[in-house]
């Protein structure tokens, strides 16, 4: 009898401490409009890809959804090659800054960031040459570390591209090849890496159907929130971790 007694009450704690664990747990889960405030006022960098992201948020802000306001940096066409250089390249694409070209380091100089986001190498076919497309990572970070030294750089993995896109050239391996030697340069250069791709892609590591607005590369609406999803779910990853206070940025 006495042992009977025991285990009801040994039950009887263990469902109480298995009842506190899940609510903690679900009051550690913050809402998706605190979540973006983890972005408030950082600086997104990329070519038409990222364009398609700033018109998405905007559209959601017109729907009456609580985006943060992020600055975008982009520009059809960027190269990951222009974005690690000091000095204007005139005859390649740039980044329009108040009216003005201006290199992107110097323009991170000017707004001095808490965190820089970047994708870009789509336009330089990254991963034809991982070393020297590699080094232009490497000079990236360094360049924005050089004129704002405060300024967290993350880098989002090359987005998949489609089966039909890969007929000339096997772009699925080349990119997945240049996304691993991406996040380990990041990782040694003291910058973050965020995979988005991962989720983007089908059974054969292709990018989704239902995910391509052109059949190529670009992003659907569908895509661009798994993007957005991505994104909330590495800042609750990073609050969870103590990395990040919600305070700060309330």
């Amino acid at each position: 009898m006495k042992t009977r007694r025991l285990i009801i009450i040994l039950m009887l704690i263990v469902n109480i401490f298995t009842c506190n664990f899940y609510a903690l747990s679900e009051e550690e889960k913050l809402t998706e409009e605190q979540l973006y405030t983890f972005f408030n006022g950082d600086v997104f960098v990329g070519d038409s890809i990222t364009r398609q992201l700033r018109i998405y948020i905007n559209e959601k802000n017109k729907r009456g959804e609580n985006v943060p306001e992020l600055i975008f940096l982009t520009a059809q066409s960027y190269m990951l090659y222009t974005a690690s250089r000091r000095n204007l390249l005139k005859e390649h694409t740039n980044i329009l800054y108040r009216g003005e070209e201006l290199p992107l380091c110097k323009i991170i100089g000017k707004i001095k960031p808490k965190r820089a986001f970047i994708l870009l190498g789509v336009n330089d076919y990254a991963g034809k040459d991982i070393k020297k497309h590699i080094g232009y990572v490497e000079r990236l970070i360094d360049l924005v570390k050089e004129y704002s030294s405060e300024t967290e750089v993350y880098f989002f993995s090359l987005t998949p591209v489609t089966k039909d896109f890969c007929k000339k050239l096997d772009y699925r391996t080349m990119w997945d090849e240049y996304n691993a030697a991406l996040e380990k340069v990041a990782i040694e250069k003291g910058a973050y890496y965020i995979d988005i791709a991962t989720p983007l892609k089908d059974e054969d590591g292709y990018l989704k159907k239902d995910y391509t607005s052109d059949g190529r590369y670009h992003l659907s609406s569908e895509g661009l929130q798994i993007w957005l999803d991505t994104m909330l779910a590495y800042a609750q990853g990073k609050y969870e971790a103590g990395e990040w206070q919600l305070t700060e940025l309330d």
